[in-house]
């Protein structure tokens, strides 16, 4: 377990029982993922840098307002409050760091103190400042957060929930589940590979600002969506990808008595897409093609072989 003062990360196992627990019981859950971006927009206010509003203007989809930004960060805030388990990057746990130093303008007196101060995974040690500027601001937010009621376990812990099995076994228990995110395969691949009812609600996709063709996501289409979430029973499961901004999804599929889970890139590599490379090479042992293109690997796709294998792991576990 890592701690930090008081904070302690629950295992694996602890944040399985705890998601199958209200599905058994049809209790509202929700579990939300805190990474750098969080960090950010945790630490917004009124002095912020315009480096840091253009930041998280990606997320919003335009150059956001002061006042859209402060309700964005007000929601995070309500949503961190009522959940149940917080994932958090591990490395932001543990650590002593005079936060003092996100004031200071000289890069790389910030970077040699960041560095000593956190231990950062291999594929992570030649960050750049302005990502380590937003990882020492989730850690200022955890730092001053009290988390009275919250488990905290790691912010990647949607990998091994699916890897284990356990999250196919829940969705295919649940017969009936929703999904909010940007990839609009992933719906008909979970239909295919589960034999399940999905319902589905499609949002802007925010890398879309790549190939010049970004739409807002925020507020209209934030609003709309969250208008549209119906959670149909208690402990109803619901999958959620969309960044910043799912968030809010989460909170209203909890209000609603749902189960919210915040899944995040999983989703992508269930659609095939290397999207989080740090984090995957990270845990896996990534291959290349004979063109040097590194793989996403197969037991990390949405499709009937993999489901079919998860379920015989699932079984051969809990037996």
């Amino acid at each position: 377990m890592t701690v930090y003062n008081s904070l302690v990360q629950v295992p694996y196992s602890d944040f399985e029982f705890a998601v199958n627990e209200a599905f058994e019981s049809k209790q509202p859950f929700s579990f939300i993922r805190l990474g750098d971006g969080e960090g950010a927009l945790l630490d917004f206010d009124e002095q912020s840098s315009l480096e840091d509003i253009e930041y998280l203007s990606e997320h919003v989809g335009k150059k956001a307002t002061i006042e859209q930004l402060s309700t964005l960060k007000n929601n995070l805030e309500k949503a961190i409050d009522n959940t149940n388990i917080v994932g958090i990057r591990d490395d932001v746990l543990g650590v002593s760091f005079a936060e003092g130093l996100l004031k200071q303008n000289n890069e790389q007196v910030f970077l040699a103190a960041f560095k000593q101060a956190f231990t950062l995974r291999a594929t992570e040690l030649n960050i750049c400042y302005s990502d380590a500027r937003r990882i020492a601001k989730l850690y200022k937010a955890v730092k001053y957060n009290t988390y009275s009621h919250q488990k905290l376990c790691t912010q990647w812990i949607p990998f091994d929930y699916f890897l284990s099995g356990a999250l196919t076994n829940l969705l295919e228990r649940a017969g009936e589940i929703g999904v909010v995110t940007a990839r609009v395969n992933i719906p008909e691949k979970l239909r295919k590979a589960l034999n399940i009812n999905v319902i589905e609600h499609i949002t802007p996709d925010k890398s879309a600002r790549q190939v010049g063709t970004l739409i807002p996501h925020y507020p209209d289409h934030f609003n709309r969506i969250k208008n549209e979430i119906n959670v149909k029973y208690p402990g109803m499961p619901y999958l959620v990808a969309a960044g910043l901004i799912g968030k809010g999804y989460c909170a209203e599929i909890q209000k609603q008595g749902g189960i919210a889970l915040d899944i995040g890139a999983l989703i992508d590599c269930w659609d095939g897409r290397y999207s989080r490379p740090k984090v995957i090479e990270s845990k896996f042992n990534v291959k290349k093609t004979l063109l040097g293109k590194k793989r996403l690997p197969e037991e990390l796709k949405m499709t009937p072989e993999n489901a079919e294998r998860l379920r015989g792991l699932f079984r051969n576990t809990r037996n």
